[in-house]
């Protein structure tokens, strides 16, 4: 009966991993689990943030499916046999088969023994051998114990299999949200950029505002200086004239100057009596009395042009405006005696 007992205890044992494999297989969790993971997520749920939250729900399903595969192969009755745990068994199976070995022998001998005593003969070793039994009931468990090895590494398979599905979602779901973070980025910078442009928008205006009004001022000095340049370009051509005569003027006294200090005269200013006698003076005050008095004087308008520029703002362009000035003056002429004008007037 021991031996009985202890053969039901390992084939309910054996048993354990069919009913586990199936629920794994499914897909499904016990009963008894589900609220609990349910409790656990509602007490997490408020203590973790959003993108924390859509790792969680995204890897929800794989999570139990690797928790189940993980509590099966945990069990002690699925996890394979160490390397002690098969000495210990197979020393069990030893002692059974040595066991029913003798007793199959007391059973051969008892029965020699009756029937020696003209008793009937009532032994059957392929229905009353319990070393038969023994074997077959070993094999049947060897044959558990394979299945169940296959089981756990297809589990082991699946396990990696669903790691490595949930790292992916992980890593997927870690794409977007960086993905989203740059687009709600993208669109905070756009909008504070629309804000600044919207505060900084009475300044562009004003800024092309004044750009308008120095363009119509440009435009009206342009238009000015176009309508006034013949004018300057004669002022300017006066201008020219005007030291290019007095430029003349001082070279004609140089060379008189030059001329009257080579020939030690000291008597540089001419003027002429109304018979056309030349008469010396030393100053040109002396010369020009002399000239007025004896009606050889000749009168002339002196013209003097002034050129100033003026500007309505400093940065509009500069305008020039042209003054002249007319005195009265004149020189000592010499009279010509035929009555025409002298070339020296």
């Amino acid at each position: 009966m021991a031996g009985y007992t202890e053969e039901q205890h390992e084939q309910s044992q054996a048993a354990t991993p069919a009913t586990v494999g199936a629920v794994s297989t499914s897909g499904s969790q016990p009963q008894s689990e589900q609220p609990a993971v349910s409790t656990d997520t509602e007490h997490e749920t408020p203590t973790v943030s959003p993108e924390q939250q859509q790792r969680v729900d995204a890897t929800a399903g794989t999570d139990r499916q690797i928790k189940t595969i993980q509590d099966w192969m945990d069990a002690e009755g699925n996890r394979p046999e160490t390397e002690e745990e098969r000495k210990k068994r197979e020393r069990r199976e030893k002692s059974k088969r040595i066991i029913a070995a003798v007793s199959d022998g007391i059973s051969a001998l008892s029965n020699l023994y009756f029937t020696s005593q003209y008793a009937p003969d009532m032994y059957n070793h392929e229905k009353g051998s319990m070393t038969n039994a023994v074997d077959a009931r070993l094999e049947r468990l060897k044959a558990e114990r394979e299945k169940n090895a296959d089981k756990y590494l297809q589990f082991s398979l699946k396990l990696g299999d669903l790691e490595n599905e949930r790292a992916k979602t992980l890593r997927e779901l870690e794409a977007q949200q960086e993905r989203q973070k740059l687009a709600r980025e993208k669109a905070q910078r756009e909008a504070e950029a629309h804000g600044w442009a919207a505060v900084l928008q009475p300044d562009k205006q004003r800024e092309q505002a004044g750009k308008a009004n120095r363009a119509e001022q440009d435009a009206i000095t342009a238009k000015a200086e176009a309508e006034a340049a013949p004018e300057l370009q004669q002022a300017k051509i006066a201008t020219e004239k005007a030291r290019k005569g007095s430029l003349d003027a001082s070279a004609a006294n140089s060379r008189a100057s030059a001329a009257a200090h080579g020939r030690s005269n000291q008597n540089e200013f001419s003027a002429w009596d109304e018979h056309g006698n030349e008469h010396k003076f030393r100053t040109k005050e002396a010369a020009e009395a002399y000239a007025k008095q004896h009606g050889t004087w000749k009168e002339e308008d002196e013209t003097e042009t002034t050129t100033t520029e003026t500007r309505r703002t400093p940065e509009s362009k500069p305008q020039k405006r042209t003054s002249t000035k007319t005195t009265k003056g004149g020189h000592a002429g010499k009279p010509s005696p035929t009555g025409r004008q002298s070339p020296t007037a």
